[in-house]
């Protein structure tokens, strides 16, 4: 008998030296065919197409399915009783198509039900070994056991699902906290100002102070609310992907910002060879509008702010980004670590205005993107993010 020409052709270089051996080794030596078949093959099976009843199966492949292999007769019946119906149909299916065409690999993922009653995965393939006119006489088979990898998804989506849903459960709880401090933080602020305004010079000084201090108070809770608000809106969210150009985003950035920067003489430079990325426009918005108001907030007051939006030049071909690098009062590195967290600020309110939020939603997005953020600063000379984004087709 001789194999299929197509299916077990020769390269049209000659072979090498130690596959030659190797060959020869097999035809010599059982005990180096038996070492391949249990070392790296979960089963073998070898069937007579010319009398369909007859089949050997290894003891590995009874072996893999918790069955005492002397119980079992060489009859395909007997694996045919243990494996999932519609996965039979498959396999069934694929090996009329590769007897009758040798091009059609029979090669199909199946489940069994073992001894103890849970399931087996196996990938099972096989080569139909054909006469001289090229019938199919014979089926050699191989079995892989994939069962760990196949658990190790269901547990990994099964994961993933929970994640999912405790990622909606905490957005909707926290959207739903947020929204409704809203309104009250709104009324107090405007019961706040019409009190101001109805002072017709009967309130004392200090009485003055206390309402100012009252309405600061009130813009700090409203400041906070919304920041809150645009954290639950990025809980779990998966972002639509487009081609966004980081370089429109930073110019844009920068014009939404132009009071900010009249205000304070800051220099705000984005570099004309920010990359395209994959992302959601609105999250990579906010990440570069946090990062450069942050630059700007957290300025020396001993000189205006320049703020420089620079291309990151990537050592992995893989990743591509951009840095925010600023002039201020830096980071002092002992706190450097905390800066991401949430709520966590370095400087008091009145030093400089926010509730902590903004480098939080930062790195969140980053995350969204399958990214990471980074800091580098030194105390009175400027910090420098750093924002690693994988390489996408654009």
């Amino acid at each position: 008998m001789t194999k299929n020409a197509q299916a077990v052709s020769e390269p049209t270089s000659a072979k090498h030296y130690l596959e030659e051996e190797l060959d020869a080794l097999f035809q010599q030596d059982a005990e180096a065919w038996r070492f391949v078949q249990q070392g790296s093959l979960d089963g073998v099976w070898y069937w007579d197409l010319q009398q369909p009843d007859k089949e050997w199966m290894s003891p590995e492949m009874w072996a893999l399915f918790g069955i005492d292999p002397t119980t079992k007769r060489h009859d395909p019946v007997e694996w045919q009783d243990i494996i999932f119906k519609e996965d039979l149909e498959v396999a069934l299916k694929n090996f009329e198509k590769h007897c009758a065409d040798p091009n059609h690999p029979y090669d199909q993922i199946v489940r069994y039900r073992h001894a103890d009653g849970s399931t087996v995965w196996v990938r099972c393939r096989g080569i139909a070994i054909r006469d001289e006119t090229g019938k199919p006489i014979r089926m050699l088979g191989a079995h892989n056991d994939l069962t760990a990898i196949k658990l190790a998804e269901e547990r990994a989506n099964a994961a993933s699902r929970e994640t999912a849903a405790a990622n909606e459960e905490l957005r909707s709880f926290a959207y739903s906290i947020s929204h409704d401090l809203k309104s009250p933080s709104n009324t107090m602020d405007m019961l706040l100002r019409e009190i101001a305004i109805a002072d017709d010079g009967g309130m004392s000084e200090e009485q003055r102070e206390l309402l100012q201090m009252a309405q600061e108070t009130a813009n700090r809770m409203r400041s906070l609310v919304d920041d809150m608000l645009d954290y639950t809106r990025l809980i779990g969210e998966e972002p639509v992907w487009k081609s966004v150009s980081l370089y429109d985003v930073g110019t844009r950035v920068r014009d939404m910002l132009g009071s900010l920067v009249a205000e304070t003489g800051a220099e705000i430079s984005i570099d004309e060879n920010l990359p395209n990325v994959l992302g959601n426009h609105t999250q990579l918005r906010v990440l570069l509008q946090n990062l450069i108001e942050n630059a700007i907030k957290y300025r020396d007051p001993s000189r205006p702010p320049v703020v420089v939006v620079s291309k990151l030049d990537a050592a992995d071909a893989k990743e591509t980004g951009f840095s925010v690098a600023d002039n201020g009062l830096g980071i002092a590195e002992a706190h450097q670590h905390r800066v991401f967290e949430m709520f966590k600020r370095l400087h008091r309110e009145d030093e400089v205005a926010g509730a902590g939020l903004g480098l939080t939603l930062c790195r969140r997005v980053a995350l969204n993107h399958g990214g990471d953020i980074q800091v580098s600063s030194k105390l009175g000379q400027g910090t420098t993010f750093t924002v690693s984004l994988p390489e996408r087709n654009t």
